[in-house]
């Protein structure tokens, strides 16, 4: 009997340590696995910043390997600027600018490397956005807030307001520039065999057509865009005629009335109400632009006047100026927008502490106008002991409860004019007033966490955080 009492008292000892033992594992896998959610929740921006700029430069690395159509390649150009931007913004330890500029270039590279695959849902998406962007559905009267990724259909409408553009990716692989203040109707059946078409009402739509051709029809004209080719269609708000540019490859545009014509590099052709097109012309070369160099810093102390230089392709071309401080150059966003200039350089004073982004147009004697330069971008700053009086005052800063759209929540808030807001390290557009309102994604399943945090001139910060939950099915 002692034996077997023995037995038992030993067998009860064994299970009760496996059990301390396996509740130990477990509690100590939970501690880890919190812990490890907590630390990349907190990230330290530089190393959130550092690790955009990693994950871009291998989609760069991928996309430099595969095959990108010829009409792309000044697009591919732009995003290694943007990452090369973030860099320098990385190295100056502007941990926000240089993780807004990463996260943009990374899109980007991505883009070339899925363009055409059969991924895109619907007859394409809405790749990317700025401002307001409406898309209203076939067969309803009411319009939605676009959001990035989402799907456009046969009959769907588009609009983008004043301060709005947008980037619609089709099925087929053609990518849509959709500038300011422009309305148009998707008009092809969503299989990436079926080449992209469009009705433009009014605005101005640059196409960017890879292996299949596009078409734009307006109620002036038809053009048929050719394959590997970067054409801009223009319709004019006020007599309705269709201006079409083609920059690259060639287009073919067809009046109301039957008349064609062929367009091939640097040409244009306007298509009038009445049926007629006018004579087709020559568009002037872009301008090349000089100093100062790019993402050059400048002391605004020590050099109050900036002065902008550039070189004309031709005698007797003037210039069309803009300085903004987007690098889409929304309206919203200008700060300088000179016309007729005829001169190749300006002098700029009295210009704010900021980032500023700059570009020239050739206008030729016909008035026929060039592809914009590439984009150079310059940082100017000011020495604070100069500032009239010490601001210790943090901004004030209001965020609205976020609204839920499947992954993606829609924050709203307002703060004091003048402040950079960020949302999870990622810069928001404010406006004049202190609004502002972004949809932001939130990749986990389970809760997330967003952080606000707004910082006004004098460096002050104010941040507000949400949890937010997010289930995958």
């Amino acid at each position: 009997m002692a034996r077997g009492i023995e037995i038992d008292w030993v067998v009860v000892r064994i299970n009760t340590i496996r059990r301390v033992v396996a509740l130990g594992v477990v509690g100590l896998l939970a501690v880890s696995l919190l812990a490890f959610a907590y630390f990349q929740l907190h990230q330290p921006p530089q190393t959130v910043a550092r690790r955009a700029i990693e994950r871009a430069e291998q989609s760069r690395k991928k996309a430099a390997s595969a095959d990108i159509p010829t009409t792309w390649r000044r697009e591919f150009k732009e995003a290694a600027t943007q990452l090369e931007d973030a860099k320098q913004a990385y190295g100056a330890e502007h941990w926000e600018e240089a993780l807004s500029l990463a996260r943009a270039a990374d899109q980007r590279f991505r883009f070339f490397l899925g363009a055409g695959d059969g991924e895109v849902v619907g007859a394409g998406q809405v790749l990317s956005l700025q401002g307001r962007v409406d898309v209203q559905r076939a067969g309803h009267n009411t319009w939605e807030e676009a959001r990035e990724r989402m799907p456009v259909f046969n009959g769907d409408y588009l609009r983008t307001g004043s301060d709005g553009s947008a980037e619609v990716l089709f099925a087929d692989g053609t990518l849509y520039r959709v500038a300011p203040d422009s309305l148009l109707e998707i008009h092809n059946q969503p299989h990436h065999r079926n080449p992209a078409k469009v009705t433009m009402v009014v605005g101005r739509l640059n196409v960017y057509t890879s292996s299949n051709s596009s078409t734009v029809t307006t109620d002036s004209a038809e053009t048929r865009v050719a394959r590997e080719s970067r054409v801009a269609v223009n319709v004019d708000h006020e007599d309705h005629r269709t201006l079409v540019a083609a920059y690259t490859g060639s287009a073919r545009v067809r009046s109301k009335s039957g008349t064609e014509v062929l367009l091939g590099q640097q040409e244009r052709v306007a298509a009038l109400q009445d049926g007629t097109l006018e004579a087709k012309s020559r568009i002037p070369e872009p301008p090349v632009l000089l100093a100062p160099e790019n993402n050059v810093r400048i002391d605004l102390e020590r050099q109050p006047i900036l002065e902008l230089v550039w070189r004309l392709s031709s005698q007797g071309q003037r210039s069309l100026l803009q300085v903004a401080r987007s690098r889409r150059f929304l309206p919203s966003s200008i700060d300088v927008d000179a016309r007729e200039l005829s001169k190749s350089q300006a002098r700029l004073k009295g210009v704010l502490p900021g980032t500023y982004y700059w570009r020239v147009a050739a206008v030729d004697a016909d008035g026929a106008l060039s592809d914009w330069s590439s984009v150079r971008r310059f940082r100017l700053t000011r020495g604070t002991q100069h500032l009239p009086m010490e601001d210790h005052t943090p901004p004030d800063l209001v965020v609205q409860p976020a609204r839920q759209m499947g992954q993606l929540f829609i924050v709203e808030g307002q703060t004091e004019a003048g402040a950079t807001v960020t949302i999870n390290g990622e810069k928001v557009d404010v406006d004049a007033n202190g609004h502002f309102r972004k949809a932001v994604e939130a990749t986990s399943d389970g809760w997330n966490e967003l952080v606000v945090a707004a910082v006004d001139p004098a460096g002050n910060r104010t941040e507000r955080r949400q949890r937010v939950f997010v289930e995958v099915y």
